[in-house]
């Protein structure tokens, strides 16, 4: 399975038109790049809410592999063992450069 599902991400696009979709991915990309801030400058550790926040928002979008990096992320906290925030950055970075060349608004993101 590819990092993106984009028949799911195309569907939506469908689904609500060109321009709110590029409206919600850039409130996807905006949110969820506020949370990993937060989360990454937090002193406080990260919770398994947190983890299934971000696996939601990036499951409604057809991100599978940032879905499938915090889904270990959340199972590693309630496991009681350090989640790879780090990952999660990398799969966030990942996401938003592979949809910038589908969704030109993001270029300023």
């Amino acid at each position: 399975m590819s990092a993106i599902d984009w028949n799911h991400l195309n569907s939506l696009r469908d689904d609500i038109g060109a321009e709110d979709f590029a409206d919600v991915v850039l409130l996807f990309f905006a949110e969820i790049g506020e949370k990993l801030d937060e989360m990454r400058n937090s002193e406080d550790q990260p919770t398994p809410d947190d983890f299934h926040f971000l696996r939601g928002s990036a499951a409604n979008l057809g991100f599978v592999d940032l879905v499938n990096a915090c889904q270990r992320a959340e199972s590693a906290c309630l496991n009681g063992t350090q989640p790879d925030l780090t990952a999660i950055m990398r799969t966030y970075e990942d996401a938003l450069n592979r949809t910038r060349a589908e969704v030109p608004e993001l270029a300023a993101v």
